[in-house]
Parts: C-alpha cells; sequence; structure tokens
C-alpha cells in the first residue's frame, strides 16, 4: 500500500546504461556504431536488417517476423544468465518491427493489410496498437534499458504565422511563407527531420524514452563536414533529453554522448547523485493480490460485526461496488475496487476504536 511518509529523495543514476533513447539519423550515419561503441558487450542487438557484418564483437540477434520478436522476448524475460549478460536491448530499425507486427495482425484476422475488413468493426486496428504498445514495454519490464534506431526522413511542416512566438521559425533555412487561398490564413512552411515512424508508431515510444537522438551532418568553422548528435529540438529536427543542462550538438561519437550525460549529472548536488543503474525497471508498481485483499476484507468485516457495525460494512462496500453489492461478490477483475474498500474498511475500524 503507498505511504508517502516513507518518501526519500530521487537519487540520478551516473551510468549510462540508465537511460534509454530514440536515435535516429540518414542511412550510414553511424547509428547502429555508436549504440555498439557506447554500450559494448552490455547490449543486445535485435536486428531486423542484415547490414550487421562489420559490427565487431557485437552480440546481434537477427530476426524477420513479429512472432520470432516475441520468443527473443520470452527468452531474455526468463532467462537469468540473459539478465546478467545485458543491460541494454536495441531494435534496429524500429520501423521494420512494426511491420512485422502489421503483418502480424492482418493474418490475425485474415487480411493482406489492417482495415481491409469492414466487418471487424476496427478490432484490428486496437489490436495493432494494443500489441504495439505492449511489446515495445516487454524490453523494460523484463529488466533491460530499451534503445530504438530508426532512420530519418524529412517532412514538410506548417506553422500558422499568427503562433510564432520569435523569430526563429523565419531563420530556418528555405522557410517560405505561404496563404490557403480558402481561408487566407498565413503560415511558415519548411522541412524538418524527423523517425521515419508514423505518430501512432512514435507515440509510445516518446513517451518511454529519457533521450531522443538526431544524427546529422554539418559543416564545423573551417568548412569542414562532420557529424554531430543533437540533443535538443530546433524548428529543423526532432530531438529531447530527460536533463535540462545537456550539450547540444556534440560530435558523433560514444565518448562524446558519456561525457554530455556525465556533465548533465555533475551539474546536480551530490546528494542527489548515485553510481549504480538505475532504469524504469527499478521503478516497481504495485501488484494487487486478490486473494489476500478478499482474506483481509473478511477478516475486517467479521471484527467489525462482531462489534456491531455491520452497518458500517454494508455503506463502505455499497459505496465502492455499488448499492445492494455484497463484498463475497466481488471478482477478481474487481481487484482494484476491492483494494478500496479494504482500505475504507480499515479507516473506519480504526474510526470505531477497535
Amino acid at each position: 500500500m503507498i505511504n508517502l511518509s516513507n518518501l526519500t529523495p530521487n537519487k540520478v543514476s551516473t551510468d549510462v546504461n540508465s537511460y534509454s533513447m530514440l536515435l535516429y539519423g540518414e542511412s550510414k550515419s553511424g547509428k547502429t556504431t555508436l549504440v555498439h561503441n557506447l554500450y559494448g558487450n552490455r547490449v543486445l542487438h535485435i536486428m531486423t536488417e542484415k547490414r550487421y557484418k562489420a559490427l565487431e564483437g557485437a552480440y546481434v540477434q537477427y530476426i524477420s517476423s513479429w512472432s520470432e520478436y516475441l520468443q527473443v522476448m520470452r527468452e531474455l524475460s526468463t532467462k537469468k544468465e540473459l539478465k546478467d549478460q545485458f543491460d541494454v536491448v536495441s531494435i534496429d530499425t524500429v520501423e521494420n518491427l512494426y511491420e512485422y507486427l502489421e503483418r502480424f495482425v492482418a493474418g490475425k484476422y485474415e487480411e493482406e493489410n489492417v482495415g481491409d475488413r469492414d466487418d471487424l468493426w476496427g478490432k484490428d486496428w486496437v489490436d495493432l496498437r494494443n500489441m504495439w504498445k505492449s511489446g515495445l514495454l516487454k524490453i523494460e519490464r523484463a529488466g533491460f534499458t530499451p534503445v530504438f534506431v530508426s532512420h530519418a526522413i524529412q517532412q514538410t511542416v506548417q506553422i500558422p504565422t499568427s503562433a510564432i512566438m520569435s523569430e526563429e521559425a523565419l531563420e530556418v533555412p528555405n522557410a517560405t511563407e505561404i496563404k490557403d487561398k480558402k481561408t487566407g490564413k498565413a503560415y511558415i512552411e519548411f522541412l524538418q527531420y524527423q523517425p521515419d515512424l508514423k505518430e501512432k508508431v512514435l507515440a509510445p515510444i516518446n513517451k518511454m524514452v529519457d533521450n531522443i537522438l538526431y544524427i546529422a551532418l554539418t559543416v564545423d568553422e573551417n568548412g569542414k563536414e562532420q557529424r554531430v548528435i543533437h540533443l535538443r529540438s530546433t524548428m529543423q529536427w526532432q530531438a529531447g533529453s530527460t536533463f535540462k543542462n545537456i550539450q547540444s550538438p556534440i560530435p558523433l561519437s560514444a565518448e562524446a554522448y558519456k561525457n554530455a550525460i556525465e556533465e548533465a549529472v555533475n551539474s546536480i548536488d551530490d546528494e542527489f547523485k548515485k553510481e549504480e543503474r538505475f532504469s524504469d525497471f527499478d521503478i516497481k508498481s504495485e501488484t494487487l493480490d486478490f486473494d489476500a485483499l478478499m482474506t483481509e476484507a473478511k477478516s475486517i468485516a467479521k471484527t467489525m460485526a462482531t462489534n456491531n457495525k455491520m452497518d458500517v460494512v454494508t455503506a463502505v462496500v455499497e459505496e465502492v461496488f455499488g448499492v445492494g453489492a455484497l463484498l463475497t461478490q466481488a471478482s477478481p477483475k474487481q481487484v482494484e475496487l476491492l483494494s478500496v474498500a479494504v482500505s475504507r474498511l480499515q479507516e473506519e475500524k480504526e474510526r470505531a476504536g477497535i
């Protein structure tokens, strides 16, 4: 049960393996190499493309279907030796994995493509959405830090001129001002680099990851081309970091990224830092035990009845489950309601001094 009196201040891990990411960039820009150099033999590369032959010393599992992905997840969630061997699981590339799931769901409903059948009333789309989210969460729930690798694409973006709060949009290269012929509204239109993922594919990933890295080719002050990592968004690309003080851009190297994380963490007071890896897996959710809660509820109800407080028990049960409901008729699907009822019964028991 939740007890806010036991809260302690949160501490930030200095271990780079604690932080999940979405990494995207042009083809052959060094995405997979960066992941391998960053995590070394602590990362399992789940590859959907066969271009990993030159990835020296990497642990790679190639998959070509959603069912194979589920097999890998089953291995990772059940074998302790794999939990000891790896900290990070990289999906490379994530857009291909989504295509595998689309084929899987279409096959389930005997469709060529999801959405072909009109008699399903959207059930196939609901399955696709739910299975995508739950499939990605399997990495975290198995105890690993997820890394997602994607290609970059350019999309045309339009921003209403009236919504622009600064001159930044007007400074974007090749930005043009256009006017809707029907409404007369003015827009700034420009190209933006984004992960090659539809919004419905990207949405659950965006909620999961700590950092979004964009690998880009740029030119230094001497006119020499070099690749960099962007960790902050601009009008031209999507990026972001959970650290407010992280440097961006940085050179394309594992060492530069590690240093950026270290510098960002070092800006935090020492009392709020720790060296141990701390991933989302370590933040536990309470699992409610229906049988244990029912046993406790019956015990409290019996004690209350013995002290002539059965009317209070009835009032609490009806308050939580509805008028006419009986505590003994609660089902496992109502475990959350039962948990609330137990808390309320315990409050009434204490209030009565029993």
